[in-house]
């Protein structure tokens, strides 16, 4: 959207007449959909400047970048800005209350009610009709958060920002990157790329957002050190600057290490599995295996544990999810084993061969006597079930944050009904941050008695769906089972921060079709080396013929917990036939 320097400087000036101070360039404005100065908006920034440690805030508003999901932070953050700072300013200025109410009557106007589904956009709409004295209906744990982005207006700028750190932390999976941020600006010092201050541009390098971009009913305008106003279409980071925003090799190994738990192997074993699996689309990944162990030390650091409590947190709701649906769960587990039981015992039946030894087959006697041949006997030779293995692979991205419990209990009521049949089953999640994917294993192929391990399932950060299938894939050859299968819970949605370098010194995102179709041709590669890939679909409408595309038919949807057991069990029934 191109905006006027009119509309640019009426909007500065709207800032300055609330701040009371016209000594400054405001680093944020904002504009309607038609690219005009929001009158109600730039007065509340205004108010913001007044009343709060602006620089406070850039920083914090710094902490979000990189992150996937950081438009979402930066507009939750004003929602609770908002109401903060209306609630300091509205007494001193008559005509504020008149102008959030008209601007939340646009809102509610404008909105797509029921069909909405989008998080900000749930919790944008519900906060103006808040405002307007309505009760909107939300779910829990949206409720939570809107009620946390709401709690801010008697604290100074230090406890705010400590507030909404604790709410993105507990609710959103965030993790602050002050540290992160602090070790990259001395780094750029040998990069000689100005990773903090992204107004300026460096050559080569771009930020991940546009200057210009979507603001609760609008757009805002980013500028200097809080957006860059040199970006006015999407921009994107390159694979060297992803990787550098990690800070140096070690350091970014550490903060890993202290974010998901200690290391499953050593230096040496992860150097070469990542000479194993880092190539390709995927040559510039970083790998971090682990079981989300953390001792002492690793506790100590802030964001370890406060990403442990976190985890922890999640712990509970995932097992108070079964728990509640307890009758259900049993059931599905009971169908889906004798389904799945009942196909390996057709499959895997008993035949009969000839044989040197065993039951004497009169009507070959002859054969022994005139033609010497001693295979005169009939032996019985029964199936294995132990020929068959198993991993179940979760998809643990952002993307699944609202579904975490639902993933947890299906990924648990598979490995369950596996485990009583008999096969060797191991469990493990996925997902990516900064460069680096990483592989959470709750069980292995001998510990049976470790199924209630999944229900420590949490979400977060990205997924780079391709090298994560690559993975599984790869470690799956390396069983001694002559048949193996592959089943992936997920939403068909790769997204990741390293680019796919698709030609020299061009890059794209992995993302849409590039990510979609890295993951299709691993999922090809897969079946071709003899591994059976099948998915448990755990998306959205949108996302059908992305799935479809990655799995063709070997994919299912579940619409309800009742049919879980059949749709699941039909799925795998299908891929024990093929066997």
């Amino acid at each position: 959207m191109e905006l006027s320097e009119n509309e640019k400087r009426r909007a500065v000036n709207l800032i300055w007449n609330t701040a009371g101070n016209y000594a400054f360039e405001p680093d944020f404005k904002v504009f309607d959909d038609q690219g005009r100065a929001e009158l109600y908006w730039n007065s509340i920034i205004g108010a913001v400047y007044r009343h709060y440690d602006w620089a406070k805030l850039q920083a914090f508003f710094r902490t979000f970048r990189g992150l996937t999901d950081q438009m979402l932070f930066e507009n939750l953050m004003w929602i609770g800005l908002e109401h903060a700072a209306y609630g300091k300013e509205a007494p001193n200025r008559p005509v504020l209350p008149f102008l959030r109410e008209s601007y939340a009557r646009r809102v509610v106007a404008t909105s797509r009610g029921a069909e909405n589904d989008r998080l900000v956009d749930v919790l944008e709409e519900a906060h103006f009709r808040r405002a307007l004295g309505e009760n909107p209906e939300l779910k829990p744990h949206d409720r939570l958060v809107l009620d946390g982005l709401e709690s801010g207006a008697e604290l100074d700028t230090d406890a705010l920002i400590a507030r909404m750190t604790e709410l993105f932390t507990k609710e959103l999976g965030y993790v602050p990157a002050e540290e992160a941020a602090a070790a990259a600006e001395e780094q750029s010092k040998h990069w000689n790329v100005g990773f903090l201050r992204i107004g300026r541009k460096s050559k080569g390098v771009h930020v991940d957002l546009p200057a210009v971009r979507g603001f609760a009913f609008g757009v805002g305008e980013h500028a200097d050190e809080y957006g860059g106003t040199q970006a006015q279409d999407q921009s994107h980071l390159s694979v060297r600057f992803a990787r550098y925003t990690a800070q140096t090799d070690e350091g970014l190994r550490s903060y890993i290490t202290n974010y998901f738990g200690a290391p499953l192997y050593d230096a040496r074993e992860v150097q070469k599995l990542e000479k194993q699996f880092c190539v390709g689309n995927h040559r510039a990944c970083h790998l971090h295996f682990t079981r989300g162990a953390y001792d002492d030390k690793m506790l100590a650091n802030g964001y370890a544990g406060a990403q442990k409590r976190a985890a922890l947190k999640q712990v509970e709701k995932n097992k108070a999810y079964y728990q509640a649906n307890l009758a259900k769960n049993r059931h599905s587990i009971d169908r889906l084993t004798n389904r799945m039981r009942n196909s390996l015992l057709t499959q895997l039946e008993s035949i009969t061969v000839k044989s040197s030894a065993g039951r004497l087959s009169g009507n070959r006697v002859w054969r022994g006597i005139y033609l010497d041949d001693d295979k005169i006997f009939d032996r019985e030779l029964r199936g294995d079930s132990g020929n068959l293995s198993v991993d179940i692979l979760l998809d643990a991205s952002t993307s699944q944050l609202h579904r975490q419990e639902t993933l947890a209990t299906q990924g648990y009521i598979i490995a369950e009904s596996l485990t009583r049949c008999g096969l060797p089953v191991r469990v493990y999640s996925f997902c990516s941050m900064s460069g680096y994917t990483i592989v959470n294993l709750f069980r292995d192929y001998k510990e049976t008695k470790k199924n209630e391990n999944i229900f420590n399932f949490f979400a977060t950060g990205c997924n780079r769906d391709g090298l994560a299938i690559r993975i599984a894939a790869g470690q799956l050859q390396k069983t001694d089972c002559e048949h193996k299968l592959l089943i992936v819970l997920s939403d068909a949605k790769p997204n990741d921060v390293l680019k796919v370098e698709t030609s020299k010194n061009f890059y794209r995102d992995y993302c849409d079709t590039v990510g979609i179709d890295d993951t299709a041709a691993e999922v090809h590669q897969a079946k071709m080396n003899g591994i059976s890939v099948i998915c448990v679909f755990t998306g959205n409408d949108e996302d059908l013929p992305a799935a479809r595309r990655i799995y063709g038919r070997d994919f299912t949807r579940i619409h309800s917990l009742e049919m879980f057991a059949d749709t699941v069990g039909a799925l795998i029934q299908t891929q024990i036939k093929n066997l």
